[in-house]
């Protein structure tokens, strides 16, 4: 059930989105901006990436000492390894680019604001967020690094405050930043239709055909999809196509629909088609359910194999990956001490973040320990998200510790929330065992504290 990545990878893609698409705004009544404005806007957006990256290394070749071209180099490989999927190739270049701007000229704000921003992407968010705080008490209505710092918070499990930059955000600059990380805010509180309405303001905020607007709609898709409204989110999928031909991740959608609806064929047929355009381990945490659904057991387990590969990459890139890599493993059943030793890192690391409680407590229950699972799988249901996956996986939990009737009410709470659009696979799984046991003890259907 590779599938599970892409939740820990969500958060990637608005952080990413930042660099290409977000909005610097001030308020000249407090803090001002530096007064160069000569340096480089973190949130400029290329118009043609590619030549920016080889112009920039030209100028550096003729100006060696200049910090401000090592950043806008930088950001230009930043906005290029995301528009072509070439991260590995193109981000320890940027890291390296960026590192020595900030030792030729250690107070390069815009430098410093994009390094905040580039420590997100590398999963350092711890010192995203200190270096965003300390950023934001010289200019406190710098809106992009309000974003970096919404972002370090989230995947630091520091909700509450996260909640408190994002509203800030909103009231500084509104507009698809703010927008799409309220959305996300919205959605890990179960908050279904707020969090559609506020993606759906993210997209509107973006000019028709825009590849920022394009990435609005594949969310706004996703939300749709995930409350089981496959023919509405088929329409937003094949909309931005209208736009973006070549936006694969919008073929990955509709693959992601076709095989909700049953069709295992057609969905291999689109994810391949979106492969084949940009390879992602998105596509492939899919294609993983599309070939077993098709009976390609073969083909699935090489789908399974490219992610974990990319996982690989992306560390050898500078990418702490760990959580990311436990859970596909607790998953797959493979290497279980090893990715019991990683997710207890993490959770140590950010003992508030949903998910690493999750993976913490699935790596537990896979290498036999149920018992001690319990408290780290009810932390990780603690802000009722309705996430499906994850109260399928407390059943898991709870049955295996002897709590039958907290295990079926909480299998019928992840059939409730579609669990199949997740994991079809896992529904079957689902279904299953909860036939086996029969129906659950009548109480409160909110999940386990």
């Amino acid at each position: 059930m590779t599938e599970r990545t892409s939740r820990f990878l969500g958060v990637a893609l608005v952080v990413v989105s930042v660099v290409v698409v977000g909005i610097v705004w001030l308020n000249r009544s407090l803090a001002p901006l530096p007064e160069d404005h000569g340096q480089v806007s973190p949130s400029a957006q290329f118009e043609d990436a590619a030549d920016a990256v080889a112009y920039y290394r030209a100028q550096l070749r003729r100006t060696p000492r200049s910090a401000e071209v090592r950043v806008r180099l930088a950001q230009a490989l930043i906005q290029l390894a995301e528009e072509d999927g070439r991260e590995t190739e193109l981000i320890p270049e940027a890291t390296e680019r960026l590192a020595e701007a900030l030792e030729i000229d250690p107070d390069h704000y815009y430098g410093q604001t994009i390094q905040a921003s580039l420590y997100n992407k590398l999963h350092e968010f711890e010192r995203a967020r200190d270096l965003s705080r300390e950023l934001l008490e010289a200019y406190p209505n710098h809106a992009y690094v309000h974003g970096t710092l919404i972002d370090a918070l989230v995947e630091l499990g520091e909700y509450d405050e996260a909640v408190a930059a994002s509203d800030r955000l909103q009231t500084l600059r509104p507009g698809l930043p703010a927008y799409s990380r309220a959305s996300y805010l919205r959605e890990l509180h179960g908050d279904a239709d707020g969090a559609i309405a506020a993606m759906t303001l993210a997209a509107d905020a973006e000019p028709y055909g825009r590849g920022s607007r394009a990435w609005a709609l594949y969310q706004l898709g996703n939300l749709y999809l995930g409350q089981a409204k496959p023919d509405t989110a088929a329409f937003i999928f094949e909309g931005i196509l209208e736009e973006r031909p070549d936006f694969a991740p919008a073929l990955t959608g509709l693959g992601h629909v076709a095989l909700v609806g049953g069709d295992a064929d057609e969905a291999v047929h689109l994810l391949e088609e979106s492969r084949a355009l940009r390879p992602m381990e998105a596509t492939d945490e899919v294609l993983v359910e599309a070939y077993t659904a098709a009976g390609d057991r073969r083909k699935a387990e090489a789908a399974a194999d490219r992610v974990l590969k990319a996982l690989h990459a992306a560390r050898e890139m500078g990418e702490i990956v760990d959580m990311e890599e436990a859970d596909f493993l607790a998953d797959r059943g493979e290497d279980l001490g090893r990715a019991l030793k990683m997710a207890k890192e993490q959770v140590a690391r950010r003992p508030g973040h949903l998910h690493a409680n999750e993976t913490y407590a699935w790596t537990l229950y896979k290498t036999g320990k149920a018992r001690d699972a319990v408290p780290y799988i009810e932390r990780a249901m603690r802000l009722d998200t309705g996430d499906a996956m994850v109260h399928y996986r407390a059943a898991r939990i709870y049955q295996a510790a002897g709590r039958g009737g907290e295990a079926a009410r909480h299998l019928q709470l992840a059939l409730d929330g579609h669990l199949g659009v997740e994991s079809p696979s896992a529904e079957a799984e689902a279904r299953a065992l909860h036939a086996s046991m029969g129906p659950a003890p009548v109480q409160a259907t909110s999940a386990a504290r």
